[in-house]
């Protein structure tokens, strides 16, 4: 039997466990015997590799690796450039992606933002052997819709306040809201408690509750709330990005509020009604959202909406069906 193995040395590998088990299923449909590692000492270098980060495809290439999938989960170079402003880590983490990208069997991008950026880059299509599946984590539930009530306007924001998470520009935007919309209440779930809640304080938010609770417990809270903040700057990294929030809170019937930037979920989002895109959160595109918020809510029409999005975009059997369709036309 073929051989093919995951290579998941990572600190974050919560995050990625559901996507690469996807990937695995795939690989095990069309006759590949496939298991996670943490290093490649031993393997053979005629198995097939899955890396999940380019800068590993690309030095074990010259280890004589040369049999592997790449899933580049982001823009690495300007990830790593917001950490440190080194330009020149810019350059040599570029030159391993794409280079990595141009070797590899096959490549699963994240957003077709992603793959398009990379392109450019590479001066090159990477159309052929490459796949765009979007990281999510929840799937649909349709007994949600039996209990949940669209008339509170109950908003969200579930996360951590690390400043890519926008935390306070959420606040900023909700406060916007609350000034407008007299009964609307902001839950927050998030570890930092006492952090969120002098934010909060301090930006003048009134109504409002904050809370650290379990994971087994986020989607019960979601099940209450009726809309949920994904707010994110204009950058490369989130151009190219698509956080699993989105899943997470449609999975619980609750109503995006998100960043345009956010480029792949924008373009879907344009055949939605429920899911609300906003800039630059100018007053006219507030006082928008305030009317959006105030419209009567079709919960037969969320359902109908987000089932859709479930069945096509975030299902993970189709992905799997694809994806072995492509590895087995590849490998």
């Amino acid at each position: 039997m073929k051989k093919a193995h995951i290579y998941i040395n990572y600190k974050n590998i919560v995050v990625l466990e559901d996507y690469l088990n996807v990937v695995k299923s795939a690989l095990e449909d069309i006759g590949y015997s496939v298991d996670f590692i943490k290093n490649l000492d031993g393997i053979n270098k005629k198995d097939l590799i899955i890396h999940p980060m380019g800068n590993d495809a690309f030095k074990y290439y010259f280890k004589g690796y040369h049999n592997f999938i790449l899933w580049q989960q982001g823009a690495t170079a300007d990830e790593s450039y917001m950490r440190h402003a080194s330009k020149l880590r810019f350059k040599i983490l570029n030159i391993m992606d794409i280079f990595a990208m141009k070797k590899a069997k096959a490549i699963l991008y994240v957003s077709n933002e992603l793959r398009t950026l990379y392109e450019k880059r590479g001066h090159c299509s990477f159309k052929e052997k490459s796949y765009v599946m979007p990281c999510f984590n929840e799937q649909y539930v349709e007994s949600v819709y039996e209990k949940k009530n669209y008339n509170k306007n109950v908003f969200t924001y579930v996360g951590s306040l690390a400043k890519w998470q926008c935390f306070e520009e959420t606040v900023d935007l909700y406060k916007s809201i609350e000034d407008r919309v007299p009964d609307a209440f902001f839950k927050v779930l998030t570890f930092s408690v006492d952090d969120a809640k002098k934010i909060l304080d301090t930006k003048n938010v009134k109504n409002y509750s904050v809370a650290c609770v379990p994971k087994d417990r986020v989607f019960d809270e979601l099940q209450e709330t009726t809309y949920g903040f994904i707010i994110r700057k204009e950058d490369v990294v989130n151009n190219v990005a698509t956080p699993t929030k989105f899943s997470s809170y449609m999975s619980a019937g609750v109503i995006p509020i998100f960043s345009s930037c956010l480029k792949d979920f924008s373009v879907l989002s344009d055949s939605m009604t429920y899911a609300k895109k906003i800039g630059s959160a100018s007053e006219q595109e507030v006082s928008e959202l305030v009317d959006f918020i105030k419209s009567t809510i079709d919960p037969s029409k969320v359902k109908e909406e987000y089932h859709r999005v479930f069945n096509t975009y975030y299902n993970k059997d189709l992905h799997r069906q694809k994806l072995a369709n492509l590895f087995k036309s590849i490998l």
